[in-house]
């Protein structure tokens, strides 16, 4: 009997509470943005992307939730006094959503304001679902308090209830990274990309691409699998690739893209990102295709005769044996030769 009474008091008191003038929050509404898949962003389904909210006990938020999506709280909290009632100080709000983040809390608040009689305030509050998130109903605690001049505590709370869902296919590139993401005289990077399954089905043939035509880039690996978002540890549904780039030298300076495609069934284009690498001259100069130039290079070059052409490459040196010089050189010294035997003949014979 003593318990039954008990609680008729407890409720009373709560009734009484909730009729009393002093800070209330009186409007809630919300607008959800949406990262998802490429594949989903062009389709535009259709979705209960923004609304109000009871500003009562267990009211629920009847929107389309998933992992990654950004939500947004838009809360009215009002100072109910009439008149000459007091003003109401260093007002500030508070939303918990409780254990939605591998057991953890995400938390926001809004800046201090104050509220004369009478008056309200309207503030966001933000939310990024996390990837790695359980299709779960989750309790979001909804708070606002502030004193007024005789330091007398005034505060309000709601507890709301919102739904995280899943799609049966949902594929995403989730982190990508570009290191360095511009390069000079050292012209090498390393690019790497995250993919997670964060549908509820099984993906056993996924492909994730690198590609760009400028920079020469064509690399994929094929039958990914992803074990179901619902079952699965985090290492089972995420995939990471990595390749080491190495620019041309002979690249001019300017700005590449590379895209990074996720393929569903190793052929069909479900999520895309695109990254881009800042090609800079070394010093101002552009980079030649060697460091140090070598005798090869120098002779690179064409030789042209009378009515001929000779063409020296890299790989061959010009021979001596068919100088011009050393033509006319031993022919000059056969006549030197002749003329020397001829005076030696002569003088023998007298």
């Amino acid at each position: 009997m003593k318990l039954i009474i008990s609680a008729l008091v407890f409720a009373i008191l709560i009734a009484s509470a909730a009729s009393a003038d002093g800070l209330k929050i009186t409007e809630i509404d919300y607008h959800i943005d949406y990262t998802e898949a490429y594949t989903y962003s062009v389709e535009k389904k259709d979705r209960m992307d923004s609304g109000s909210v009871s500003p009562t006990n267990n009211s629920k938020i009847d929107a389309d939730l998933f992992p990654g999506s950004n939500i947004t709280f838009t809360v009215r909290v009002e100072n109910t006094f009439p008149s000459g009632g007091p003003t109401i100080k260093g007002v500030f709000s508070r939303m918990t959503i409780e254990e939605i983040d591998d057991g953890a809390d995400l938390e926001d608040e809004s800046l201090d304001f104050d509220l004369e009689p009478g008056d309200d305030y309207r503030f966001d509050l933000e939310f990024a679902v996390p990837l790695d998130v359980d299709t779960l109903s989750y309790n979001a605690v909804l708070e606002a308090e502030g004193e007024d001049k005789n330091n007398t505590l005034h505060q309000t709370l709601l507890n709301l209830k919102m739904q995280v869902k899943k799609q049966s296919h949902d594929i995403r590139i989730t982190k990508t990274l570009l290191n360095p993401g511009a390069v000079s005289c050292d012209r090498k990077a390393k690019l790497t990309a995250e993919i997670m399954n964060l549908g509820s089905n099984i993906e056993s043939q996924n492909a994730l691409e690198f590609k760009s035509d400028a920079l020469g880039i064509s690399s994929v690996d094929k039958d990914i699998a992803l074990e179901s978002s619902d079952e699965a540890s985090e290492e089972e549904k995420i995939y990471v690739k990595s390749l080491n780039l190495e620019v041309p030298n002979s690249l001019s300076a300017g700005t590449y893209s590379i895209f990074v495609n996720l393929y569903w069934k190793n052929f069909v284009i479900f999520d895309q990102k695109e990254l881009e690498l800042i090609v800079k001259n070394c010093n101002g100069v552009s980079q030649p295709e060697n460091d140090e130039k070598d005798i090869s290079t120098e002779l690179q070059e064409t030789a042209k005769t009378e009515g001929n052409a000779q063409v020296y490459s890299g790989a061959q040196k010009p021979s001596l044996l068919i100088s011009p010089a050393l033509i006319f050189a031993l022919a000059g010294g056969l006549a030197i030769a002749i003329i020397i035997g001829i005076l030696a003949f002569k003088a023998k014979a007298k």
